[in-house]
């Protein structure tokens, strides 16, 4: 799963952006790939946390 994040998550925005009909936001100014590159910062140096018990009710709420 790690591997996922650390995807280049530019390449595909630029993709999934080429490909709409709908006008959108150049990449570079995304919040969402901001959020991307902040996580992905913060897990090189191994800083990111978060809560299991939190992550694993909200996937057990999601699949009722």
């Amino acid at each position: 799963m790690i591997s996922k994040v650390a995807a280049d998550s530019t390449a595909y925005m630029q993709q999934v952006n080429k490909n709409s009909k709908k006008e959108s936001v150049p990449v570079h100014e995304s919040k969402e790939v901001d959020k991307v590159e902040s996580i992905k910062e913060q897990i090189r140096n191994g800083e990111y946390s978060y809560d299991s018990q939190k992550t694993a009710e909200a996937i057990a709420q999601d699949l009722i």
